[in-house]
């Protein structure tokens, strides 16, 4: 299978005098736990400045967790900001996008979308059956039973408040049927992160999710570029759920900026990676490669470092320790085992150092090369795994190419010397933290990777 039409693109790059790029951060200062925040306020104001239409496809949103926690109730306000955006300005279309775990595959309702619905926000839950199977062993069978016995459904025709098993989200979530948990294994997922005006686009790793609300992440934001480009990619996504986004007329569109010194162009899906390999294959000797990550596992990509190091490029990685999951603690896979296996190989300058968390997630998907001339950063949804950037989820980036002056730059290299150098606070952690040294760990890793059996 392949991707279907109007996925894994990548536009033509734009000229634009200026990329505003956002941060959310968890860290410790002088012992005490501090919550940056700027990225859900950013959602927000998009959303209120709109005067056509705004379209948002994301991932996650709603807020079930594990009530013996508490998170800042960010479902809530972007819940009532639309509404309120709906009945103070009928004539703006909003649209949703987003995956069906909000539903748990079928099992459930949704709260939050059915009130978007109810004051007439479009809401488009993907239908993810067209896309490549990314997990070997399961999906076929899943395709062939699945057919036999008609569970081969679309999303909201699954059996809403009839399930019986336990939520494997939270102990007081919903419960699933056994068809949706069926469902939730073929691991398929609409992974987008993008908010998109007819004056702005924002691409972002972070989720609207109250359980989600202290990860770290990033966001950029574009005015007047890329708006038609990023809307075609949503029409994309929405027609695979037999669903077509309002024909908004051309003029009613902020024009691409075609002067300024910064090129910009959105990746979506496989393009994110055939990128990202071109970037890290023209790495040399003095150029650097700094790559801030939730997720690293991707063979190809983690040979590409490897090389772009020999070369005699520095490669420094901030990677997010896999400890952490909503309450529930994980061991690990991918980021040890795979970061054992690269300074292992390695023969250049390569070094690794863990994000702190606390009980959140180091969430960022950035990786930023830095050449003699000039700088490339991608940004946004995808981690660096087999599953997201092999043409199996929906997955959203920003690219951009600017020189070293250009301000994103400079904000962006500032960022990530910041939590590299530990400046100000405590961010990140020496690799000997978390080594990684089981080998058991290393195959079943390596094996999760090859086949899609695991979940990242």
């Amino acid at each position: 299978m392949i991707m279907p039409i109007g996925l894994s693109i990548a536009t033509d790059p734009v000229h634009v005098d200026e990329v505003e790029f956002f941060v959310d951060l968890t860290y410790t200062r002088d012992g005490q736990l501090v919550h940056e925040q700027a990225v859900n306020e950013q959602i927000l104001r998009l959303i209120d400045q709109a005067e056509c239409f705004v379209v948002i496809d994301m991932f996650l949103l709603g807020d079930e967790y594990d009530r013996r926690l508490q998170f800042p109730p960010l479902s809530d306000r972007f819940v009532e900001t639309l509404v309120s955006k709906k009945k103070s300005c009928p004539d703006v279309d909003l649209v949703l996008i987003t995956d069906e775990v909000n539903t748990h595959y079928g099992s459930s309702t949704s709260p939050h979308l059915e009130r978007l619905q109810n004051v007439g926000v479009e809401v488009v839950l993907t239908d993810l059956r067209s896309l490549p199977d990314s997990n070997l062993f399961y999906s076929p069978l899943w395709r062939l039973f699945g057919r036999l016995f008609g569970w081969q459904v679309g999303p909201g025709s699954g059996c809403a408040g009839r399930g019986w098993l336990p939520s494997p989200f939270s102990p007081q979530g919903p419960k699933m049927t056994l068809v949706s948990y069926l469902r939730l294994l073929n691991f398929k997922a609409n992974h987008r992160k993008v908010v998109v005006s007819e004056k702005s686009l924002l691409v972002t790793s972070a989720n609207i999710h109250d359980a989600s609300a202290y990860h770290s992440n990033i966001a950029f934001l574009v005015h007047g570029a890329l708006v038609s480009e990023a809307v075609a990619a949503e029409q994309a996504v929405a027609q695979l759920s037999g669903h077509e986004l309002p024909s908004w007329p051309r003029h009613r569109l902020a024009p691409s900026v075609s002067s300024g010194n910064i090129r910009v162009r959105l990746l979506t899906e496989g393009k994110i990676k055939k990128h990202l390999l071109q970037g890290l294959a023209l790495c040399g000797l003095d150029d650097s490669v700094t790559m801030a990550m939730f997720y690293l596992s991707d063979q190809e990509l983690v040979m590409a470092l490897q090389d772009a190091a020999t070369r005699g490029a520095r490669i420094r990685l901030i990677l997010d320790p896999n400890k952490d999951a909503f309450g529930r603690t994980k061991k690990g896979i991918p980021n040890r085992p795979m970061a054992r296996q690269l300074l292992g190989r390695s023969k250049g300058d390569l070094a690794v150092r863990w994000y702190k968390t606390s009980g959140e997630q180091f969430h960022t998907k950035l990786t930023m090369i830095s050449y003699s001339d000039r700088a490339l950063i991608i940004g946004g949804s995808a981690n660096l795994t087999r599953r997201n950037i092999a043409d199996f989820n929906l997955e959203a980036c920003l690219e951009i190419d600017a020189l070293h002056d250009a301000p994103v730059v400079k904000e962006v290299e500032a960022y990530l010397e910041r939590i590299w150098s530990n400046r100000d606070a405590e961010y990140t952690t020496a690799y000997e933290t978390y080594p990684g040294n089981s080998f058991v760990q290393y195959l079943w890793y390596r094996f999760q990777e090859w086949n899609g059996l695991g979940t990242f």
